[in-house]
């Protein structure tokens, strides 16, 4: 075996750290130690002059770590390079259930192969050459008898013991890495360090690629192997490494420590690395006739025990591109490796494919292969997702039965796994697609879902929101991230921040719709941002201000006492319609959105509650049915701009200011035969709705956005100096997006015809009136204002017109102006969708959300919320 110079450094302190990362630096070097221990992969070099015996060699690398870059070995940290990278384990209890899944570092992925069974993938931008995964966990074997498919061999004073990781409550997410098919595949080395099994990183893995390990040279020297200085380590001789295996298997045991009978087991499945050596195989059933196919000269891979080549009468290979199955006759395509034969084995002939590898055959009436599964745990995957269940349900029995009845043998993946291999793969991808669009997009909005999960654990759910080049209003889920049930300021300007620089839309970013007050209008400021408040929630905020009114909640909790009494006992409510309305009283009576249809039936079953109550007790007064009617009559108008968001395509800002005008300056106003309450209910409404929009940057953000708005642009509603000041605003706003960096030039309208040279006028005139287009006359700033004055002079679009569509039919017309609008008019009214604040859908959903566990709170919601597109 060729030998390499081995520099020694001298160890520091008590030994490095395994906590991942890089740490010190270069250490004082010992005098050099020439030893023959040669580099991993490295062609052979001069031969050692000193000789040292095998175990004193084997000790000393168990010292010993492994530079890629230098291609030598080094105590602790290389003189060149420093310390390696350990790459740590996610902390996970000790006996976990799926414990190995969940230890799984952050940017890897488990998930299935084409081959079958499991792998290792990994999602992050690179990991670097001679980074360090470890160490492997298991269960400590010390007989030979008791090892398995997940067996490492460790190597102590001369005799061995090994780590099983069959239990995956007691193991970690190495169990899953795949052993390559051929050398040049490889990616990962296994070798022993200070009596633990890890695996180094050969080369950069790039994202996306799966991590496969391989039995090199470092390995083969802790099993013993006497491989001689003729051998050499290069790609291409995986066969010579099996056969050395193979002969070891064979040898009788001798005295000495030897090296352990195990050898690379099923190379292809990520079910194991080792694999024992067992009695021969029992014959198997080939086809008559299929002895006289010729096998591949030196072939050595054990699956060629059922392929070969059509020959002629002297053996030689008819077409090396067609191989044909001794089991079945099939012909398949052959081009150089022994991927089609694995893969046929495996779904055609598992029977005789776990004989060749050694591996037990699967009960009678066990799942098929994993591979096999794929399309159901995809469909599994996508209920949870698209219907937003928790992980757990998938463990239930009735769901397990169901499956079973639908595919019989099919048995459910744990939560876990799902969790960290199929799902965990969608989040990342679906995250890194979000990331790239967002960070391309020149104008975006922010909304800020805040909602309830459990008692003291709140989340706040950031949606993206864009209008992309057709002019469609898009939205994207970028996170939830936990919050207190209260936000303060600095919680807020934290979630923003870290979602401003994670998703890249600190610069695109502009405004914000959410939650009302001071923590969010200053967390909005300090990226530079306009807080806008949520139109739900200040229309809920005015309907609870009305329902708090003494009279209506004394008259409210009356009906509630009713409804109890009548649905208590039999005989007392018979009639279907009215028992419906007194069970949605009881339901529903606490929540704002439902409250004017409540009130609407309460009052259209006058008649039948009239005549209930118990005996003794006065039924429903007529100060009550009138306190119920006023509250009826107020909050009409309120339920209707309610409905009048949730059936707008898009519920954007553009029309927050015309329905908030209408409110309070017409239906909310003071009427002539009002009663005393309803002024009071009027007033509370009116002050409720007026709070929430009265900071003038907020009037300001509204008024442009109505001003874009063909169906509002005459902009009536306004008063004449609001109106002027609007559009002054409008016109620099669009020539500030215009002249803004990354902005694409709009081509300016063609100068005026000037008159020639020589003519008289401009003789006589020339020096007093510029008539040639100079610097300001077809400046970005003129242009807007023209463009504002011919928009602003059209005639008004109907009320049901989507403003954003219009625009994507005239945005050629008004370059400047359309820039403008993709800002303004993707801004949502809301900070969740209309539907979900003033329905029954929302409050679904939200329940859905709660019954999530906290750990997959954020992946599940981000794939909920963006399912349609990824």
């Amino acid at each position: 075996m060729g030998g390499r110079a081995v520099t020694v450094g001298a160890k520091v302190g008590g030994g490095q750290s395994l906590g991942g990362g890089q740490c010190g630096g270069a250490v004082g070097l010992c005098p050099v130690l020439t030893l023959p221990v040669s580099a991993p992969h490295a062609a052979p070099s001069h031969r050692p002059t000193m000789q040292v015996s095998e175990d004193a060699c084997a000790q000393l690398e168990d010292e010993l770590l492994f530079c890629e870059d230098c291609r030598l070995y080094f105590r602790d940290a290389c003189p060149q390079h420093g310390a390696p990278t350990f790459i740590t384990d996610s902390p996970v209890p000790a006996r976990a259930p799926s414990r190995a899944l969940l230890s799984l570092p952050q940017g890897l992925l488990v998930k299935e192969r084409p081959q079958g069974g499991l792998g290792v993938w990994s999602a992050r931008p690179g990991l670097p050459r001679g980074c360090i995964f470890g160490p492997y966990q298991g269960e400590v074997v010390l007989e030979h008898g008791e090892c398995t498919l997940f067996s490492w061999a460790v190597r102590e004073n001369g005799s061995y013991f090994y780590i099983d990781a069959s239990d995956d409550s007691k193991s970690s997410w190495m169990r899953y890495v795949a052993c390559a098919s051929t050398e040049e595949e490889h990616n990962l080395t296994v070798f022993q360090y200070r009596g633990r099994i890890y695996y180094r990183a050969c080369q950069a893995i790039g994202a996306g690629a799966e991590l496969l390990v391989w039995i090199g040279e470092e390995y083969a020297r802790t099993l013993g192997l006497q491989l001689g200085a003729h051998f050499k380590y290069e790609f291409g001789e995986k066969e010579l490494l099996l056969k050395m295996f193979q002969d070891l298997q064979a040898k009788p045991p001798e005295p000495a420590p030897a090296a352990p009978p195990y050898l690379c087991g099923n190379l292809a499945s990520p079910r194991g690395h080792l694999r024992k050596a067992g009695p021969p195989a029992p014959a198997l059933p080939l086809l008559e006739g299929t002895q006289n196919l010729v096998g591949l000269g030196r072939a050595q891979s054990r699956y060629w025990t059922f392929f070969g080549f059509q020959g002629d009468a002297y053996g030689r290979i008819l077409d090396k591109t067609k191989i044909i199955c001794k089991l079945c006759g099939v012909r398949l395509s052959y081009s150089g490796n022994t991927t089609n034969l694995r893969q046929h084995l495996i779904y055609k002939h598992r029977r005789e494919y776990n004989q060749l590898v050694g591996a037990p055959d699967p009960p009678k009436g066990a799942p098929p292969p994993a591979a096999a599964l794929g399309r159901t745990t995809r469909a599994v995957a996508d209920f949870l997702v698209w219907d937003l269940m928790p992980l757990e349900v998938v463990e239930g029995e009735g769901f397990g039965q169901m499956l079973n009845a639908l595919e019989p043998g099919y048995k459910p993946p744990a939560a876990a796994f799902l969790a960290h291999t199929l799902l965990r793969e969608r989040y990342l991808q679906g995250q890194a697609k979000v990331t790239a669009l967002a960070r391309g997009l020149p104008h975006c909005a922010l909304s800020l879902d805040l909602w309830l999960h459990s008692p003291g654990l709140s989340y706040l759910t950031l949606t993206l929101h864009y209008a992309d080049d057709t002019f469609e209003a898009c939205a994207r889920v970028l996170c939830s991230r936990p919050v207190p049930e209260e936000p303060s300021p600095e919680s807020l300007a934290g979630a923003l921040a870290w979602a401003a620089e994670e998703w890249g839309v600190r610069e695109s970013g502009a405004y914000t719709v959410g939650p009302h007050g001071p923590a969010a209008r200053q967390a909005a400021a300090a990226l530079g941002w306009q807080a806008l408040p949520c139109v739900g929630q200040a229309l809920g905020g005015a309907t609870e201000a009305v329902l708090a009114l003494p009279p209506i909640r004394s008259a409210l909790e009356r009906c509630r006492r009713l409804a109890a009494w009548a649905l208590g006992g039999p005989g007392r409510a018979e009639e279907p319609l009215l028992r419906a309305q007194l069970k949605r009283l009881l339901r529903d009576g606490a929540l704002w959105q439902s409250a004017h249809g409540l009130l609407h039936g309460l009052l259209e079953q006058a008649e039948a509650l009239g005549g209930l109550g118990p005996e003794g007790e006065p039924a429903l007064r007529p100060q009550d049915w009138a306190a119920l009617q006023d509250a009826a009559d107020v909050l009409k108008p309120l339920a209707v701009a309610a409905s009048t968001f949730t059936k707008e395509p898009f519920a954007g800002l553009s029309l927050v200011k015309p329905v908030l005008t209408s409110l309070l300056y017409k239906h909310l106003a003071p009427g002539e035969w009002d009663s005393e309450l309803a002024r009071a209910a009027k007033g509370a409404a009116h002050r409720e709705l007026s709070r929430h929009y009265a900071e003038p940057e907020v009037e300001r953000a509204l008024n442009l956005a109505c001003a874009l708005d063909p169906r509002f642009r005459s902009l009536d509603f306004l008063s004449p100096p609001d109106r002027a000041e609007t559009l002054r605003l409008l016109t620099l706003e669009a020539a500030r997006l215009a002249e803004a960096p990354g902005a694409s030039p709009s081509p300016p309208p063609p100068p005026p015809k000037q008159p020639r040279q020589d003519s008289a006028i401009e003789y006589l005139l020339g020096d007093l009136c510029s008539v040639r287009g100079g610097a300001g006359a077809g400046s970005v700033q003129q242009r807007a204002e023209q463009e504002s004055a011919s928009f602003q002079t059209a005639g008004a679009s109907s009320l049901g017109q989507e403003p954003l569509q219009w625009w994507k039919t005239h945005h050629t017309q008004y370059p400047l102006l359309a820039r403008a609008a993709r800002q303004l008019l993707c801004v949502p009214a809301t900070a969740a969708p209309a539907a979900w604040l003033f329905g029954e859908a929302g409050q679904a959903v939200y329940k859905k959300r709660a019954a999530l566990a906290p750990e997959h709170v954020d992946m599940l919601v981000f794939l909920h919320g963006n399912r349609a597109v990824l």
